[in-house]
């Protein structure tokens, strides 16, 4: 009898289990609910160190492929297709920005014209949701013990900080612009990866106008290098000529994902100094801006 008795009170309590996982789903599918952190918090516009309204991201997950969401109001909205949990099962989402309507692996190119923005390609994977658990959050879970979700640039960055030396005074003239040779520029982006490739097969100089600051930036694709790159630097109607050294961490001769190489840039009366490069992870306030004074 009382086997029969503990039965039934194993059935009621499956039933209940079933009932309750599937409570969510008898009104219809559950949408998903995004927030996303950049990891670490850095500038994707030159409005902020952080989201801004308007930026799009695409989301993969729980059967849907390279949907948008929206930023509007601090939160991450649907733009036009809204994601549903359409069982029980715990979904694994991934994320790119910006977003890409084609989405795969799309073309790059980090030319002058091309610098800004729309070529800051940030990553984000294995964020999890469910019909319990709408909510899938893009961020950094490590104080936590958790996974570290959070959005990760996916491109390299170069900084110049150009200083006056001996004999010389940025008080009227500033450095006018800046080539730099050495680098591909021609490459892709693989949007449910988050990897980059270069594809070009030779050098091409990138030529970039200061307009009156004295710092700027390049982003470039991840790359390795073999030999040093070529700083020509346009001052008062001259042009100073100088050799880069090349990165030796994390990896050696190689422009890594997610990591900012500056360069000081000394501008004497005769001739043109370069520090070699200070290497540290793509802090906050790494404008994407070319021109941007950091």
């Amino acid at each position: 009898m009382k086997t029969k008795h503990f039965a039934l009170a194993a059935l009621a309590l499956t039933l209940a289990a079933c009932n309750n996982d599937n409570e969510n789903l008898n009104d219809g599918p559950v949408a998903a609910q995004f927030i996303a952190d950049i990891s670490p918090a850095t500038r994707v516009n030159s409005e902020g160190t952080d989201w801004t309204d308007g930026d799009r991201i695409g989301v993969t997950g729980a059967g849907f492929t390279n949907v948008p969401y929206k930023r509007e109001s601090g939160q991450f909205v649907t733009d036009g297709t809204t994601i549903y949990f359409n069982d029980t099962e715990t979904h694994t989402f991934h994320a790119y920005y910006p977003y890409q309507s084609d989405g795969g692996t799309v073309t790059v190119s980090t030319a002058a014209d091309k610098q800004g923005t729309d070529i800051d390609f940030l990553f984000a994977s294995g964020a999890t949701g469910d019909t319990h658990n709408p909510e899938v959050s893009f961020t950094d879970k490590t104080k936590d013990g958790g996974p570290d979700n959070s959005f990760h640039h996916c491109m390299s960055l170069i900084k110049f900080t150009f200083k006056p030396g001996d004999g010389l005074s940025f008080n009227e003239t500033e450095p006018a612009g800046y080539t730099l040779e050495g680098l591909k520029h021609e490459g892709t982006f693989d949007t449910a990866t988050g990897t980059t490739a270069v594809t070009a097969t030779s050098n091409t100089p990138i030529t970039m106008q200061l307009g009156g600051a004295t710092t700027s930036q390049v982003i470039i694709l991840p790359q390795e290098v073999n030999s040093s790159l070529e700083l020509k630097v346009s001052f008062n109607g001259q042009s100073y000529n100088a050799q880069l050294k090349l990165p030796a961490t994390p990896t050696a001769n190689f422009y890594t994902a997610g990591y900012a190489y500056t360069y000081i840039v000394t501008l004497n009366n005769k001739d043109i100094e370069v520090s070699a490069p200070t290497i540290n992870p793509w802090e906050s306030g790494d404008s994407n801006d070319a021109s941007a004074t950091l």
